[in-house]
């Protein structure tokens, strides 16, 4: 907990100070937006083998690696010396980055037992999530008393406090040393996944500056997608010919192990979607200002943060299934507040707004500890590391889409109907993950169903 408060406190106080880095740097914030985009695509692209890494090799190892690393590379930011320098250390850090999550994900969950996994997972949100929380209300003070770069060092030293209690406090688990890493399926993998995330930012910024029928001629951005989805075709190939294969292809036959992802990703479309528009509305049709802007978004991180820990209790009570429906319902509900909202200029639209953010921030507390104990729960004991990796990886590929949909929707424009339109999106994404977590199977229901089948056929059974 302590090492993903570090990382997600670290990456609110670098969006806050972008610009104020990009001025010291000699370069302009355009570039420096791929200290935070670069940083997504690696960990997206590297947060499965990551886990996978921890499930053949033990996930204390590659976490204790992870922090290592980072606190590392987080040294290395506070001391570079153009932007390329910062981009390069913050990729290099979210590599790093991907060791860490899914294999602090597994040992937390392995400390409280299958039957508690869902807790673990709450746990963890609430401290991932009051990160950004943490970021907003001391990242910018912080920067205008001692600048941008002591606070790399801070935050290296949190690194570095984690590393050590996590080396003396933090138990191993199991290791496959018969097993060797599947370095073609992972290879493919990733880069499947990064040339698509790549296709994706790409066509959106053609998109934003020489507008939709020039982008559908960049040839770059359709080579990136011919590239991704020859890389998916052969990871395909590779894992049905693997004898130790990276991730079996089995699973993705098994509705409780897909479905919770998907709907997981719809849920984050809408949820990232709505954090980058919101602040364009407020700006543009509200006239707030920036520091206004910053303390009325504060609560959607808080509410995620304090809903998780509920949410991880849950399922011990209601089953999976339930927190991840209403948690879609409770984005739907946000995204249709926001949607009222976006025609408004009065009082009445900041409500909505404030309610269409805490709702949002409610509906990912709720729904991602049962998501995350439903994946892991769906396949085999040993592959639990690559189960979070693929899960979290689902996340980030919604969280981009979700990003650059709904920034391309809404454009520089003031103009209420684009704002109506993309927030009308995220209400279909939300409206969408609400389908497929209603066609989950309620595993306490398949249970019971089994047990009376079971019965009946025992009465059934002649004596003797």
């Amino acid at each position: 907990m302590l090492s993903v408060m570090s990382f997600g406190s670290l990456m609110t106080i670098i969006t806050v100070a972008l610009g104020t880095i990009a001025e010291d740097l000699n370069s302009n914030r355009a570039t420096l937006t791929w200290v935070i985009t670069g940083l997504m695509l690696a960990m997206a692209a590297c947060t499965p083998i990551a886990g996978k890494l921890g499930d053949l090799y033990g996930h204390r190892r590659i976490f204790l690696i992870g922090l290592a690393g980072g606190a590392l590379m987080t040294v290395a930011c506070g001391l570079a010396w153009n932007a390329a320098s910062l981009i390069a250390f913050r990729v290099i850090f979210g590599m790093f980055g991907a060791c860490v999550n899914p294999n602090a994900l597994a040992l937390m969950m392995n400390a409280y037992g299958v039957q508690g996994r869902a807790k673990a997972v709450g746990w963890f949100q609430f401290a991932m999530t009051g990160a950004p929380t943490i970021g907003v209300v001391i990242g910018g003070p912080m920067i205008d008393v001692v600048g941008w770069r002591p606070i790399f060092i801070v935050f290296a030293a949190i690194t570095g406090c984690a590393l050590v209690a996590g080396s003396i406090f933090v138990r191993g688990g199991a290791t496959q040393t018969d097993v060797k890493l599947d370095y073609p399926g992972a290879i493919t993998l990733a880069l499947g996944v990064l040339a698509g995330l790549l296709a994706i930012t790409r066509f959106a910024s053609s998109i934003t500056l020489v507008g939709g029928s020039a982008a559908a001629r960049d040839l770059v951005a359709w080579a990136l997608v011919a590239l991704s989805a020859l890389a998916i075709f052969l990871f395909i190939k590779v894992e049905n010919h693997s004898s130790a294969p990276m991730l079996k292809l089995s699973y993705f036959r098994r509705r409780n192990f897909v479905l919770p992802m998907v709907t997981s990703a719809l849920i984050q479309f809408a949820y990232m979607g709505g954090f980058v528009v919101t602040p364009a509305l407020l700006d543009k049709r509200y006239g707030w200002t920036l520091g206004a802007t910053a303390l009325l978004m504060a609560p959607r991180p808080a509410a995620f943060s304090l809903a998780s820990p509920f949410g991880g209790h849950l399922p011990s009570k209601v089953g999976e299934k339930i927190p991840i429906l209403i948690g879609a319902g409770c984005m739907a509900l946000s995204m249709i507040a926001f949607t009222s909202a976006a025609p408004l200029t009065t009082g009445l639209g900041i409500g909505l707004i404030l309610v269409g953010l805490l709702l949002s921030g409610v509906a990912a507390g709720l729904s991602q500890p049962s998501v995350s104990a439903m994946v892991v729960g769906n396949v085999d004991p040993a592959d639990m590391g690559i189960a979070n990796g693929m899960s979290q990886q689902l996340m980030f590929i919604g969280t981009v889409c979700g990003i650059q949909t709904m920034n391309v929707l809404v454009g520089d424009s003031a103009d209420p109907s684009r704002f109506l339109t993309t927030y009308l999106v995220g209400t279909v994404m939300a409206f969408a993950a609400i389908f497929t977590a209603a066609s989950i199977t309620d595993p306490r229901r398949a249970k019971a169903a089994t047990s009376a089948a079971l019965s009946r056929a025992s009465q059934a059974q002649p004596a003797g």
